[in-house]
């Protein structure tokens, strides 16, 4: 890999010489304003949430022994409070944007790759672009929030957080998906991006989507403390000469700013193409959730117990005011999907219709199991989300297991299997060896213990038991 690797640790006067500089204070509190900071010291990272509002505020860690700096991307009414409220994201009142760029293998790549994702950027209209070197492998390339509209979809900037964030980088990522193969390519790395699903650059150089809650980066003008060099701020015209021992501690200048030019709404295209992509890729999503759920349930050998039934099917079999031919439809196809015969399912049906509050004709119930028995294959019924079902009939309980499962059968297999293997744990620690100890008769399960107490035994002279 071409990683320099780290370099030396500077004496801790250097370092404090380095972050007493007055350009480097004031270009840190300006960039500190509204948010979390988290400082790293030597032995490790420093309490959050902190912040710096004064200049006295950095000094004052820096004194401390702070080596290197953290901030969020997001901007708070008041970061201090973050741990002390029940719902932090009524505190967050936006953030910017900064994407990651980390490349292990080519610094070139990783300045090749940053090229790209600015270009992508200005294509969308965005002119206001940030650069700065990460201190290590890569860097980070961000605007400011403000370039955002304030309300998308009728909801402030800071609602969609970190949903849009993380769309716009996965949109990018996508869009520029085939350069970037190409890219690395040319940088000779084709074998590191294969993969069992086809080449995937962002496996060599990736552009990092794991945005969260509190998601941190490196601060502008802050050393990274493992190379010990600074996270410099640059031109975009500077990339392409940029080297690292330009971000040397004794190589800086403080002229370049990160995240501080800005114009109101540059950014609405790009918001706009990211909800969109986010609302394509949850649908395609949800087609492949469907596409499975249809296709991976395997009529089990023995049928699934009622005790495992999801709460809505309960709710059906307990009998309906409407939409009985609905829930007909569905006990058909899900009784036959979790495994009754149709004597049990007959038997089942025609109980239910006992307890609904007008009963079917039974000519019609008889037709309709008539017509599911003669059918070659199992067909689980209708989603959860499907319009004109269960929450349309008001018998969706949509507990928390209901909510993660796309269909009422998985949810009967997902805590059948449940059951299941708890039930195997509990048998294979009952199938587990005891040995009793042949002087005191102390039963151990664990051979380790058992050895040592019975080497106890002897040593203590005690009879073995008869």
């Amino acid at each position: 890999m071409a990683d320099e690797g780290s370099r030396e640790k500077p004496q801790d006067w250097k370092i404090r010489q380095y972050y007493e500089q007055k350009e480097l204070i004031e270009r840190v509190v300006e960039v500190s304003e509204y948010r979390e900071i988290a400082p790293t010291y030597l032995e490790g990272y420093g309490k959050r949430p902190d912040a710096i509002n004064f200049p006295g505020d950095f000094k004052q860690l820096v004194e401390n022994g702070a080596v290197a700096f953290h901030s969020s991307v997001e901007k708070w009414r008041n970061p201090l409070l973050i741990d002390k409220v029940n719902d932090a994201d009524k505190l967050r009142e936006g953030w910017d944007l900064v994407i990651d760029i980390d490349c292990d293998y080519s610094f070139e790549l990783s300045k090749d790759t940053a090229k790209l994702v600015i270009e992508e950027l200005k294509e969308h209209g965005i002119e206001n672009i940030s650069i700065k070197f990460s201190g290590n492998r890569g860097f980070h390339i961000g605007f400011r929030g403000e370039a955002f509209p304030e309300t998308i979809g009728g909801d402030h900037i800071s609602k969609h957080y970190p949903e849009l964030p993380r769309g716009i980088v996965n949109y990018v990522r996508e869009n520029i998906e085939d350069e970037m193969i190409q890219l690395v390519k040319e940088h000779g790395f084709d074998e590191k991006m294969e993969t069992d699903g086809g080449l995937d650059p962002y496996q060599v150089s990736d552009i990092e989507n794991d945005w969260g809650s509190r998601h941190l980066f490196r601060m502008p003008y802050s050393l990274h403390d493992g190379t010990w060099l600074v996270s410099k701020p640059i031109e975009i015209g500077e990339l392409e000469e940029f080297e690292k021992k330009d971000a040397e501690m004794d190589n800086i200048d403080f002229k370049t700013r990160f995240l501080h030019e800005y114009e109101v709404g540059e950014a609405a295209n790009l918001a706009v193409q990211a909800m969109d992509y986010i609302e394509k890729r949850r649908e395609e999503k949800k087609e492949e959730r469907i596409e499975r759920s249809e296709r991976d349930f395997e009529r089990p050998e023995d049928a699934i117990p009622e005790k495992y039934f999801p709460p809505t099917i309960n709710n059906i079999l307990e009998g309906l005011e409407d939409g009985r031919k609905r829930g007909l439809f569905i006990l058909l196809n899900f009784l036959r999907t979790v495994g009754y015969s149709w004597e049990q399912i007959e038997s089942k049906i025609w109980e239910w219709n006992e307890r609904n509050e007008e009963a079917l004709s039974d000519t019609y119930i008889k037709t309709q199991l008539r017509w599911h028995r003669r059918r070659d294959e199992d067909v689980p019924p209708p989603n959860y989300d499907s319009n004109g079902y269960y929450k349309d009939m008001q018998v969706y309980e949509g507990d928390h297991i209901e909510e993660q499962a796309a269909n009422p059968v998985s949810y009967a297999f997902r805590q059948a299997n449940k059951r299941d293997s708890e039930s195997k744990k509990d048998e294979n620690n009952d199938e587990k060896e005891i040995m009793e100890c042949p002087y005191c008769g102390k039963e151990y399960e664990m051979e380790s213990y058992y050895r040592k107490h019975v080497q106890k035994c002897q040593e203590n002279d005690k009879v073995k038991k008869l």
